[in-house]
């Protein structure tokens, strides 16, 4: 995709962080957008200020108001928006949530939160949205994920294995859609300037905290550049920071790395 003129493009998680950032740079790019997100408040907020992006009067934008974790309510939204008249030629799935902490003191609802949203908001956006996409013989799908999907990291159990999922998802989703010419691309961003982050800075153990801050930080923006690039080249696999380029090819080894850090850590703890 080079162009985004005249592009609709659909953003969950679009009201904040990555995803609102995203929104900015595609509609400033001539792109038709639709946010979703839970929030009414931050929805709103955040199309008064897409509303100064606009490039062009017949440009399109929107706001959806729907749980991406609740598939019956998803459906309905997404329903009364997009059709086989109105088709999304971009998906980008932003939507997440995070619930750092040790294993011992996390509750199952930190597990079940972050899997429904994180995994299964991706799967089922994706499932309402790629039939249209089918039918159209064309479309690009973006799934965002995180270094912690690439990394085991100490602290992250319940995120972590949901972002694995989402790397595997992604890629098989690129080869069973690929005879639709629909493009499939995962994001590894690293740390990110963003409300979650706060909130996951404020949460973490303080060996999570220790390993993370080894790997530097980016903002939403930057992040959302080096997304936006990586769409227009058709990657499949998209690292927006030169750190994540360099840390890939070593993400085995450097779980090793992390995981004796970690060990290390505690033990001199207790």
């Amino acid at each position: 995709m080079k162009t985004f003129v005249k592009k609709n493009v659909l953003i969950t998680g679009g009201s904040s962080g990555i995803g609102f950032a995203l929104a900015k740079q595609l509609v400033a790019a001539g792109a038709n957008v639709w946010i979703l997100a839970r929030r009414e408040n931050l929805l709103d907020e955040a199309l008064a200020q897409l509303q100064q992006n606009l490039v062009s009067k017949d440009q399109k934008i929107g706001k959806i108001k729907a749980d991406v974790s609740n598939f019956s309510d998803l459906r309905l939204k997404l329903d009364a928006v997009f059709n086989e008249k109105n088709i999304p030629d971009l998906l980008i799935n932003s939507a997440g949530v995070v619930h750092p902490g040790e294993f011992l003191e996390l509750s199952p609802e930190d597990y079940t939160a972050d899997i429904s949203i994180d995994y299964l908001g991706t799967v089922y956006t994706t499932k309402i949205i790629a039939p249209l996409m089918v039918k159209n013989r064309s479309g690009h799908i973006v799934n965002v994920c995180s270094l912690a999907g690439l990394v085991s990291i100490y602290g992250y159990s319940a995120y972590s294995p949901a972002k694995y999922a989402v790397k595997s998802f992604s890629s098989i989703l690129r080869t069973e859609l690929a005879p639709y010419n629909i493009l499939v691309s995962v994001v590894y961003p690293g740390d990110t300037d963003t409300p979650q982050l706060e909130y996951d800075n404020a949460h973490k153990p303080a060996i999570t905290r220790e390993l993370s801050e080894t790997m530097g930080l980016m903002s939403a923006a930057q992040a959302a550049k080096g997304i936006i690039k990586g769409i227009q080249k058709g990657k499949h696999t998209i690292m927006p920071s030169l750190l994540t380029k360099i840390l890939k090819p070593f993400a085995s080894p450097l779980e090793l790395i992390m995981r004796q850090m970690a060990i290390s850590k505690v033990k001199k703890s207790r």
